[in-house]
């Protein structure tokens, strides 16, 4: 749980209102999101076919449970994650009627978001029971299992074989880095951090694997008139780029100083560990299984990320405490690159057909490895709030999700459990049903 931040909640508040108010209005214009499954919808408005209301309830009910994700990471990290804000804004700026409603609602809900840290932290002191730090438990166990995830990427996309291969490489790696702790070179001693290095190797297992299959792939032609669409949609993006620039300035000065979080698990992880060389490479995998959708989804639609293809947020977060304000000058200029290479990406993609199906393999072993992390965390919280009975309480939630059909993303409902049991076991000292 982060709660030691190094910038100052007027700061942090006043960036947040700006990035909620600014992905509002380019919401309402159709000029970004941040839902990447409601990208496709955006050109039904765009060219008539769809109504404000009519496709403002679609977006709504697309984002709906990815804003509930935003928030119960919020509870476990301290820190707000961009699912609760930008997914949040993409709806406020669907349903507004004009862009100075948008940039109204938009400011008034990032402006909420802030306040409601303060809250948050004040409803849990009142508790007869503090269990906020109890929840910190949640994220444990995310950084060891994480570390897994470009092996069953590989097995997903290449076999169980080439993914057992590549996890053996990856807890080789990470047992060795355990073991020497740290190597000198010259007079510098560089620690060689167990989660980052395992990581690395994995990743590297990954491309090697994909670059050498794409070797016997052909590569994916387009029509004359994809190639069409494709390009006209890349201009739109291009003409408002200045729009798109201003965002990503906003997006790295935020992650700077911690006003929103992406990959908040990771993020919160790495600065408890104090390595955030961690999070670092993480965000690298993050944008390296993203371009694809992102790519793909921009020049089909011509609207592009909310955030990009997400390297605002790593250059945003490396830049040094002592020049904090260059945050938002990486983060425009790296926006601006990114837009003006659009084209040649897709290209690019299309020459290398197996990096491109890395995307939806990389994105679902992420979400394997965080999910089983988060349930693993969610009882190890309820263990240390109530004992038994909170491991009892957290198994019973998520079994009985599991047997009604998943009604919660199996994401959120361990935490969301851990939750309700330390509700429950204040509410029974009330009653002094148990004492403390």
């Amino acid at each position: 749980m982060v709660t030691n931040f190094a910038f100052p909640l007027a700061l942090r508040t006043v960036v947040l209102v700006a990035i909620a108010a600014w992905a509002s209005l380019l919401s309402h214009l159709c000029i970004s999101n941040f839902n990447d499954g409601a990208r496709p919808v955006f050109p039904e408005l765009m060219e008539g076919r769809m109504s404000r209301p009519e496709f403002a309830v679609v977006v709504t009910g697309m984002g709906v449970g990815w804003v509930m994700a935003g928030f119960n990471q919020w509870l476990g990290t301290g820190l707000i994650a961009c699912h609760l804000i930008l997914i949040a804004t993409d709806c406020i700026g669907a349903w507004s009627p004009n862009k100075y409603v948008a940039l109204g609602l938009g400011a008034a809900y990032g402006l909420l978001c802030a306040l409601g840290t303060q809250a948050i932290g004040a409803f849990f002191n009142g508790l007869p029971y503090n269990f906020l730090n109890d929840l910190t438990n949640i994220t444990g166990p995310v950084l060891p299992i994480f570390c897994m995830y470009p092996a069953i990427a590989i097995a997903g996309q290449f076999g169980a074989k080439q993914g057992i291969i590549s996890a053996v490489i990856t807890a080789i790696v990470y047992i060795i880095c355990t073991i020497v702790g740290s190597v000198s070179v010259g007079g510098t001693t560089v620690a060689l951090y167990p989660y980052t290095f395992a990581m690395l190797a994995g990743m590297i297992c990954l491309v090697i694997y994909a670059v050498r299959a794409s070797k016997n792939s052909d590569s994916v032609e387009t029509t004359a008139e994809e190639e069409n669409l494709f390009t006209k949609n890349a201009e739109r993006i291009k003409s408002n780029w200045l729009y798109l620039c201003i965002q990503g300035a906003l997006n790295a000065l935020g992650i700077k100083i911690l006003a929103q979080a992406y990959q908040p698990i990771i993020l919160a992880s790495a600065i408890t560990e104090g390595n955030m060389n961690i999070f670092y490479l993480a965000m690298i995998g993050v944008i390296f299984a993203f371009i694809p959708l992102i790519v793909s989804t921009a020049l089909a639609t011509g609207v592009y990320q909310a955030v990009g293809l997400t390297a605002v947020m790593l250059v945003g977060a490396m830049v040094p405490d002592s020049v904090w304000f260059l945050a938002p000058v990486a983060g425009f200029a790296v926006e601006f690159i990114e837009i003006q290479l659009l084209g040649l990406l897709g290209k690019a993609l299309s020459q290398f057909p197996e990096l491109a199906k890395c995307g939806d393999h990389i994105r679902d072993a992420m979400i394997s490895c965080t999910t089983l992390a988060l349930t693993i965390g969610a009882f190890m919280a309820g263990n240390a709030t109530w004992g038994a009975v909170g491991l009892m309480m957290v198994g019973g939630f998520y079994t009985l999700n599991e047997v009604t059909g998943q009604r919660i993303p199996k994401s959120a409902v361990g935490p969301l459990a851990a939750v309700v049991v330390g509700l429950i076991y204040n509410l029974c000292i009330l009653l002094h049903i148990v004492t403390l």
